[in-house]
């Protein structure tokens, strides 16, 4: 019993001690966006901020292109996380349901891929969308993300749609169905948790990423959040106030869609990673 006690007293602070070292970032990055400027990088130490002003929101949508960023950023991953997920879903139901010769070679041919290194395949996504016309644009980003996405979202749902019995799309089909419409009035609604983690997943890689709307781009007005977010960094000064409310406003999407389908990330992600 007293063994038991002291665990159980053990956890609760290592849990605390996580939760403060992970939340502790981010108060400091609301609290820093709410100060004058040229007043975080002084008082580094404070809990409460002497003054608080919104001066730094102000002059992140007047002073910046904080809007065209926010707003590219949501065009730029909502469509490529759409193209992944219609393709993952797809390759996903027919790696789980059909049988063909090299089934297993292509799903580790797929895992591989994330095996590689982003860094190393710049330069060829850099020629080939030069070559077509499509570099400094959005549709070479969207395209970009959805090739880097794909890979993981069908192994998600493929995992997911293992765990998934098939004699309900059977008696569908006995009854009339065809494959398709079998697929689309019983496996879909029942895909729906793993649908959501592995759009999750898509979305966020998309709006995290840097490296490819760095390499892809070169206009302030193609540039995505992240982008956005690496200008307030000068040779000589850093604005950081204006910095952490760009971030601030960076997060709210994320975060928001975050809360909206966290519901479905346990159990979309759990059941994803067994194999059946």
């Amino acid at each position: 019993m007293h063994t038991s006690r002291l665990t159980r007293i053990g956890l609760a602070i290592l849990t605390a001690v996580t939760a403060i070292a992970v939340a502790y970032p981010v108060y400091w990055m609301v609290i820093a966006s709410l100060q004058p400027t040229g007043t975080a990088q002084i008082d580094q130490a404070w809990l409460v901020p002497k003054r608080v002003t919104l001066d730094a929101y102000v002059a992140v949508f007047t002073q910046r292109q904080m809007a065209t960023w926010i707003a590219n950023t949501l065009l730029v991953t909502g469509v490529s996380t759409v193209l992944a997920m219609g393709a993952a879903l797809l390759g996903a139901y027919a790696v789980a349901r059909f049988r063909f010769p090299g089934r297993n070679w292509m799903l580790f041919c797929l895992l591989l891929t994330q095996l590689v290194p982003a860094s190393s395949l710049i330069i060829p996504l850099f020629l080939t969308f030069r070559g077509y016309g499509l570099y400094d644009s959005l549709p070479a980003i969207a395209i970009a993300y959805v090739s880097f996405t794909v890979p993981e979202a069908l192994w998600v749902l493929w995992g997911y749609l293992q765990n998934l019995s098939d004699e309900f799309e059977g008696a569908a089909m006995v009854d009339g169905c065809t494959r398709l419409g079998a697929f689309w009035r019983i496996t879909l609604p029942l895909t729906l948790p793993g649908i959501a983690a592995a759009a999750l997943f898509c979305f966020l890689e998309g709006w995290n990423q840097y490296l490819l709307a760095y390499v892809l781009t070169s206009s302030s007005g193609n540039w995505v959040v992240s982008l956005g977010l690496f200008s307030f960094i000068g040779e000589y000064v850093t604005n950081v106030e204006q910095m952490m409310a760009a971030s601030v406003v960076a997060s709210i999407p994320s975060v928001l869609l975050f809360v909206i389908l966290q519901r479905f990330l346990k159990g979309g992600l759990t059941v994803g990673g067994l194999t059946g």
